[in-house]
């Protein structure tokens, strides 16, 4: 049996509401915010791609994919370059994120779970140390951008 880490190293990332909440081995990278290249047909939550380190970038909204009305959802200010994982077509894929995330330390005894969400986008609500954040269903989002590639 595998033992529970002491800590894991997470980025708090700010985002439309609630920040995500997300290990540092899941995020590749953060970048500046680049108008993504929409193609024809494809659903508003996938604003297009953007090249990143020569490589064809899908970029997707979280809170489009949850069909939220929220203004500015369709940009951002930065890009979290995401690192596929499990059934992922793509090696990484980017999400439209509002600001410069913040290293927080996370142990389980100051991770508090709210509720689970009912968003397709989202998995939990959380509590991390006193403070709201969203931690988001990665295989969800990446299942949604297999059927839509």
């Amino acid at each position: 049996m595998a033992e529970t880490p002491e800590q894991i190293a997470s980025l708090l990332i700010p985002m439309i509401g609630r920040p995500m909440l997300l290990p540092n081995v899941a995020v590749a990278e953060i970048v500046s915010w680049e108008q993504p290249e929409r193609r024809e047909g494809a659903p508003d939550w996938l604003l297009g791609q953007v090249q990143w380190r020569g490589v064809a970038v899908p970029v997707v909204s979280l809170e489009l994919m949850n069909a939220a009305d929220v203004e500015d959802a369709g940009s951002g200010q930065r890009l979290a370059v995401v690192n596929g994982v499990g059934e992922c077509q793509l090696p990484f894929y980017a999400i439209s994120v509002q600001g410069l995330p913040r290293l927080v330390r996370v142990f389980p005894e100051e991770l508090v779970e709210e509720e689970v969400s009912s968003d397709p986008a989202y998995d939990t609500l959380v509590l991390v140390s006193g403070e709201r954040a969203v931690i988001p269903d990665l295989a969800q989002v990446e299942q949604q951008l297999n059927q839509n590639l």
